[in-house]
């Protein structure tokens, strides 16, 4: 850490009184205020911290979902898989001939994909399809949305000869040549014949495809599972009309004369379930000999963060209590990267953006630190719901920044400032309680405890249309960062202040 000479400068009367205090500064020089004759004091404040346990999600359809297979030396595995309902567009459906008159080319289950990958390109992943079990209670009435760790039972599989579709990630975003379908951005998973037969010749208007409800009860949805091969995550959109079941058929016009190629087309709609089933695995992983967290009075040698569900890390700051007090210019918490050059197949993975939030231990709750990130009101189409502001956000410091690797020339890790100034100085006037503090990787669906409402308010950052952006998508992004035990680059709380005279 260098050091420098600040020279503090004050004009009384026509005498330029100079007076000098040696300060650390490399982390806050930009914030240390040019005021004359104002006895500006730079600190760093020791913490504790551990990793602490893993945050939960609830992903709903018209969220991205992630599909996937991962692995990390640090972290572990992580198997991303997905299930849900298509049904017909409309009430009755039925095929333009009878069943007799009817040939299947093939059925094909498409995913959209938004073309987008993350992780390893060279490596292919691989995706089997199975009919979700009858048994399941999988349904929009069911508890939906479901949390990422519930896991739903299948039956038979689907895909064409019972062999996992081979994907090369890279492929993801090319368009296709298919009968009326040319898009980009799809995983085409060709499903059995048998399975095509049967929606083709078997169900009939009047019972299977009568209603929605009764689909459902025919077939309960499809579960897409990953291989264990492969290491890339692809984001799904449900929602997109590019997610499909395309039944390609040929049938015998009405009149007799000759046969026309057509396809149907089902999907999901407003009445269907989905789930994000998202398996953590961190058995062999250096991870694994963190858990569980233990006592908040002691520290790891480094915090681990993924984005939800995933790991977060729980500190203390027990200084504070006998901190003078003071007026503050800035409290940050500085969280520095401590990559593994050895974790080849981790390092595809980019770092998470960050939430900091207070941990009321007397309700179980994560607590909104107020004066830091404020919340804001966001329309739903059917009225209004309470969110974090999105400036707030930028301003506390959730987005991971490059700075240079201090052990590698010409190299870059991620550094982290999350800033909590107002949080400090509310606890060193005695108006708020010195409580532990999460730093977690929120994603879709999070909230937290909004003291000033008495209400909870969504995580994420509102667009220009008014919905609201996750911080994060399932399961992607992870980083380990040097913890309170490390002998360098240690997480510690830095402060700028000038003490107040009483």
């Amino acid at each position: 850490m260098k050091h420098k000479k600040i020279w503090i400068a004050a004009l009384a009367i026509g005498t330029i009184v100079a007076c000098t205090k040696e300060i650390n500064t490399e982390l806050g020089k930009d914030f240390i205020p040019p005021i004359d004759g104002v006895n500006v004091k730079d600190t760093l404040i020791n913490i504790y911290g551990k990793t602490w346990g893993d945050d939960t999600a609830a992903v709903p359809i018209t969220s991205i979902n992630m599909l996937g297979n991962a692995k990390s030396a640090l972290f572990g595995g992580t198997q991303a898989a997905i299930n849900v309902q298509m049904q017909p567009a409309i009430d009755s459906f039925s095929f333009p001939v009878g069943k007799d008159s009817l040939q299947l080319d093939s059925v094909v289950l498409v995913l959209n994909t938004g073309g987008v990958i993350y992780g390893d390109s060279s490596q292919a992943l691989g995706f089997r399809v199975f009919e979700i079990s009858q048994t399941a209670q999988f349904d929009i009435n069911d508890g939906y949305p479901y949390n990422t760790s519930k896991e739903f039972a299948h039956d038979g599989e689907l895909t064409y000869n019972n062999a996992p579709r081979m994907i090369d990630p890279k492929s993801t975003n090319d368009s296709v040549n298919n009968f009326k379908d040319t898009t980009a951005n799809q995983i085409r998973i060709r499903l059995n014949d048998n399975f095509g037969n049967k929606l083709l010749k078997d169900y009939t208007f009047n019972n299977e495809y009568k209603t929605d409800s009764t689909f459902k009860l025919a077939f309960r949805g499809f579960q897409i599972l990953p291989e264990n091969s492969g290491n890339a995550l692809i984001p799904i959109s449900l929602s997109g009309t590019n997610t499909k079941l395309a039944i390609y058929y040929k049938y015998i016009n009405r009149d007799g004369k000759g046969k026309d190629t057509s396809v149907s087309y089902f999907r999901p709609n407003s009445l269907s379930a989905s789930s994000n089933f998202i398996k953590r695995d961190r058995s062999g992983s250096e991870l694994s000999g963190t858990l569980p967290a233990g006592d908040i009075n002691a520290s790891d040698n480094f915090l681990y963060f993924e984005a939800t569900p995933g790991v977060y890390s729980r500190i203390n700051i027990p200084a504070l209590s006998s901190f003078p007090k003071s007026l503050l210019y800035k409290a940050e918490l500085v969280l520095t990267q401590v990559r593994d050059d050895a974790d080849a197949a981790g390092n595809f993975y980019a770092a998470p953006n960050l939430f900091i939030s207070a941990y009321d231990s007397v309700n179980h709750r994560r607590q909104n630190l107020s004066k830091d990130i404020t919340a804001t009101t966001l329309s739903s189409g059917f009225g209004y719901y309470y969110a974090t502001d999105a400036t707030s956000i930028a301003n506390m410091g959730s987005y991971p920044v490059k700075v240079p690797n201090p052990l590698s020339v010409g190299d870059s890790i991620y550094q982290y400032h999350l800033n909590i100034t107002h949080q400090v100085q509310d606890v060193l006037l005695g108006r708020s309680t010195n409580m532990p503090l999460d730093i977690y990787a929120p994603g879709t669906g999070d909230s937290l405890y909004e003291p000033t409402i008495g209400k909870y308010i969504s995580i994420g950052t509102s667009t220009s249309s008014g919905s609201l952006l996750p911080l994060n998508y399932p399961a992607l992004g992870r980083i380990r960062v040097a913890g309170p035990a490390n002998t360098s680059g240690k997480i510690q709380l830095h402060i700028v202040y000038s003490p107040i005279k009483e």
